[in-house]
């Protein structure tokens, strides 16, 4: 019994190792991709982690798969990060502040990787499909913050209304507005928050 206690701790421990071998190499990857804005060398990534190359990929498969796992990385801490409470009960101007306050936060933190992440989307499905989750996370968090006021428009109108405040919010616009518009971060804001307002009143204003 004893034998077979110490060959289990063994085990255990080589098992540890390897998890935190694994988690090392994610995290090389992920710190690389914020610090670049682009996709580092397996030999970067292995110098980062402070592995052989060949360690790399006895993890992970290949590329892909160690992309899908740094992906679901920044995935955890973005939730860690900007954990979504409750703000429902906001007046309907500090509401929209706060809504856009964490979005802006959270792009700006995402964005290094999801531009990788996007380039390669059309290549990997189960990147693909963590993208979709997260946008449809995204349309779930404004319906639900802002149901009272999606509540007060015309209900064949409600689905169009929520669309247009999921593409004013989302993080294409928001990466638009900061590289192609060359706005900054508070500009950026202002937009987003201009934009739902615009939206809101709009919602609840009869037509005609």
């Amino acid at each position: 019994m004893l034998e077979r206690a110490g060959d289990l701790s063994v085990v255990d421990g080589r098992r540890i190792r390897s998890q935190r071998s694994r988690s090392a190499v994610a995290r090389a990857l992920l710190d690389l991709v914020r610090e670049t804005r682009q996709m580092p060398t397996m030999d970067a990534v292995a110098d980062r982690a402070d592995v052989s190359r060949r360690s790399v990929f006895r993890h992970f498969a290949d590329t892909n798969e160690l992309i899908v796992a740094a992906t679901q990385l920044q995935r955890d801490e973005v939730f860690a990060r900007f954990h979504w409470r409750d703000i429902s009960n906001l007046p309907e101007t500090e509401l929209i502040t706060a809504v856009a306050q964490r979005l802006g936060r959270m792009w700006e933190y995402i964005s290094p990787v999801r531009d990788v992440a996007r380039s390669m989307r059309a290549q990997n499905p189960v990147i693909d499909r963590m993208l979709r989750e997260d946008e449809a996370t995204h349309r779930n968090y404004l319906n639900t913050v802002f149901s009272t006021s999606l509540g007060l428009a015309a209900e064949a109108d409600r689905e169009l209304f929520l669309r247009s405040m999921v593409l004013a919010s989302s993080w294409p616009t928001w990466i638009g507005m900061r590289r192609d518009q060359q706005l900054t971060v508070v500009e950026a804001r202002r937009v987003m928050e201009h934009t739902l307002r615009s939206l809101l009143l709009a919602a609840r204003t009869p037509a005609g």
